[in-house]
């Protein structure tokens, strides 16, 4: 049986209406409940449970709105506070959700100028939807097998507290994060299933479109364990922490590459000349081999060091900190990205693996020193100067070997292993200033400025990889390497009245990454790179109180950049490679007609581009052998464009009930099916709506239940429709004082 549903966009709008009326109802209506404000449990137990009903695509459900699409239940919140004694207290927070895998435990006892210990472990899933793109000339869909994939990440911790009066406080501190699972990768196969004719010549542009989907197996682990002792001698805070830290990584991303494509041996044996005419005279299927790709990429890392920082207090005016730090960071690497390519033999397929780094081992030595003074000067009431600078020192060593496993012969089956090996070293150096202003001599305004200025610079040697069976040191690089970031920020805010607050500020960001090659003046060993951006822009508010039940919110933020890029010479001139334009404005309405109801409206305009050569390339000629084309309908910009409303009242109806609507929306338009002939469309066209209403009883000064219906609709042109979905999902909740 199939429903009609109300279209939701249109519902949206008539909930919105509804939410304007009934709050005007109440605001005019001659009797008001009395209302009994909702209990506030020192301990208590929430039982809830959903329950959605979902037609279409279930997992992109799951990963918009962030729940699974078969439902749960469970203990949604536990809480229990006791006082064991007049000097220690018990606390106990529990949760435990199924379908969302939502699972917490915490224990906590205090006594008062001993100590508290603390133990707890949390778990939480992540949904994701294991979808590739969508080609819509011919409209193929490529998604996964198992569309449904999701990474639970957990937490257990353990932390004691030694804390005498009068004495130094003492913490210890473990804990132990995992994440483990699958999510999707952006990291796309390619496929020929594209409605292109294969013709090399005279078409210049390839059928093949990056549209596969592709995911990531993950299995992470992350161990620290601090030390800390704090303690105040006179004016004189001081702390210090000693900390090792341990992470374990191993993540496979799995790519297909012409998924079920194979070549017929009649057409892979024949001359490369011929080819594109043997090839446009056979389906897509037969235009190239499949390649399965599983690259695997695993770290481990030790960390050891220390921490270690004073505030000392000189006067009413002065304060002095001192920080120091230490890290000892050792490495290894290890993985491999083999490719098992099917080949067509005069006998059938055959699987041929290869590997561009079997058997990848290797690792770093990093050493980190870092230390830091700072000034905090009142000059006067109204004047506030903070002065810092930081500098840091870090030494790196490392070093790496792997195979190559390549396949040669036609056709390529014939397998050989070449070793490789590689080192660099690198010592660095940083500075970097900060100042920090803070003024308030003009009545009702308080005007503040934010700077920092890093600097690097250092020394970076390396060699490429090399076969060390056939030579002793593959090509060697010395290079000055430096990096200039600056940081700064200039603001106000003006409180014009008790109704109205502006605020206004200014900001500048500036990267520059230079590498240049030393050496003799007739042989320079090295690179030539340079990376230079810079952003700025503005943001403003404005609070207004219009009457004590109404008020607003206005922001609007502006941000502009450029990149500029020099290639592999220093005669090459840098050029701009990327230009950036953000803008986002946004209206927040608070409405308390009485104080028995609320409104408010939230709403926000994103405007964001990043154009590299789009519009500039313009038309590419025509040659010999190859069509003219237009370049710009390949180099396009990267739209982020979206709107976004949400609508929320709430309102008693009686004494013991209250009533809560909202309503939520966000579109996206950057979609542009008439580059597909050319490129791979990959912009996101989308709109999610949805509504809910719920009722809040309370039964007794103990017992609170709570129940909402939603509908949620997603319609996603971006996929052609296919990860669409629609259905009402519905949530009740009992919460008990224990």
């Amino acid at each position: 049986m199939k429903a009609n549903f109300l279209p939701l966009s249109r519902t949206a709008r008539l909930a919105t209406g509804t939410i304007l009326i009934c709050t005007g109802c109440l605001a005019r209506g001659a009797s008001k409940p009395e209302v009994d404000a909702m209990p506030l449990f020192e301990s208590y137990i929430k039982v809830s449970g959903q329950a959605p009903s979902i037609s279409g695509d279930s997992s992109a459900f799951q990963a918009r709105t962030k729940q699974n699409s078969n439902g749960g239940a469970g203990i949604e919140d536990l809480h229990i506070a006791k006082d064991l004694s007049k000097t220690t207290a018990l606390t106990i927070d529990g949760r435990a959700l199924t379908g969302a895998e939502d699972y917490l435990g915490r224990f906590n006892v205090t006594k008062t100028d001993v100590g508290s210990v603390d133990v707890g472990y949390k778990r939480f899933r992540t949904f994701y939807d294991g979808v590739g793109g969508f080609f819509p000339l011919n409209s193929q869909w490529l998604p996964l097998a198992d569309q449904d994939l999701h990474i639970d990440r957990s937490k257990f911790w353990a932390e004691a507290k030694l804390a005498l009066k009068d004495m130094p406080v003492f913490e210890v501190r473990y804990t132990n994060e995992l994440r483990s699972g699958r999510k999707d990768s952006t990291i796309w196969g390619d496929s020929d299933l594209t409605g292109l004719a294969f013709n090399l010549a005279p078409n210049p542009v390839s059928p093949a479109r990056k549209f596969t989907p592709s995911y990531l197996q993950v299995g992470e682990r992350h161990q620290l364990i601090e030390a800390t002792v704090k303690h105040t001698i006179g004016k004189t805070s001081l702390q210090f922490t000693l900390l090792g830290d341990q992470t374990n990584n191993s993540d496979t991303r799995y790519v297909m590459r012409f998924p079920g494509e194979v070549i017929p041996w009649t057409i892979a044996s024949l001359a490369t000349a011929a080819q594109p005419a043997a090839k446009a005279a056979v389906a897509a299927t037969n235009w190239n081999n499949q390649v399965a790709i599983a690259e695997t990429e695993a770290q481990k890392t030790k960390t050891s060091g220390f921490n270690a920082t004073s505030d000392t207090i000189i006067n009413d005016k002065l304060t002095l900190r001192f920080g120091a730090n230490y890290e000892l960071v050792h490495t290894e690497i290890g993985g491999g990205r083999p490719l098992v390519t099917t080949t067509p033999t005069a006998t059938g397929a055959v699987l041929v693996a290869t590997d561009n780094y079997q058997g990848l081992s290797g690792g770093t030595r990093v050493k980190d020193y870092t230390g830091n003074v700072a000034l905090d000067y009142k000059a006067t009431k109204t004047v506030f100067v903070k002065l810092a600078l930081r500098a840091q020192s870090e030494f790196i060593r490392g070093s790496s070997s792997y195979n190559v496993i390549a396949a040669s012969g036609t056709p390529a089956t014939t397998v050989a292993s070449t070793p490789r090996t590689g080192w660099a070293k690198i010592h660095q150096n940083v500075r970097t200033p900060v100042l920090e202003l803070r003024y308030t001599g003009i009545k009702d305004v308080a005007l503040y400025f934010n700077g920092s200025k890093r600097d690097l610079s250092g020394v970076e040697t390396n060699t490429s990889s090399y076969n060390p069976l056939t030579a002793a040191l593959g090509t060697p690089a010395a290079n000055n390497v430096s990096e200039d970031h600056g940081n700064y920020t200039l603001g106000a805010n003006w409180r014009q009245s008790a109704f109205l607050t502006l605020r206004a500020e200014v900001f500048q960001k500036g990267h520059k990454d230079n590498t240049v090659g030393f050496g003799t003046a007739a042989a320079i060993v090295g690179d030539y790179y340079l990376l230079d951006s810079n952003y700025e822009g503005y943001k403003l508010s404005a609070l207004a109180r219009v009457t004590p039940q109404f008020g607003f919110t206005t922001r609007l933020v502006s941000q502009h950049g450029r990149m500029k890029v020099t290639g592999f010479l220093p005669t090459y001139p840098a050029y701009d490679s990327l230009n950036s334009k953000n803008y986002m404005i946004s209206e927040t309405i608070d409405w308390n007609p009485n104080k028995n109801v609320y409104v408010q409206l939230n709403g926000n305009l994103t405007y964001n581009v990043i154009s590299t050569i789009y519009p500039r390339a313009g038309l590419t000629p025509a040659t010999a052998t190859l069509n003219a084309f237009d370049s710009n309908r390949i180099l396009q910009n990267s739209d982020n464009n979206y709107v976004t409303f949400s609508g929320l009242t709430g309102f008693a109806v009686d004494k013991l009930t209250n009533l809560e609507i909202q309503a939520n929306l966000y579109r996206a338009q950057n979609g542009n099916a008439i580059l597909a002939p050319l490129t791979m469309p990959y912009g996101v066209q989308v709109e999610d709506t949805s509504i809910t209403v719920g009722v809040k009883r309370k039964f007794s000064d103990s017992w609170v239940a709570n129940a909402k219906v939603g509908y949620f609709e997603s319609k996603n042109d971006t996929t052609g429709g296919r990860t669409n979905f629609h259905g009402p999902v519905a949530y009740l909740s009992f919460e008990h004082a224990l």
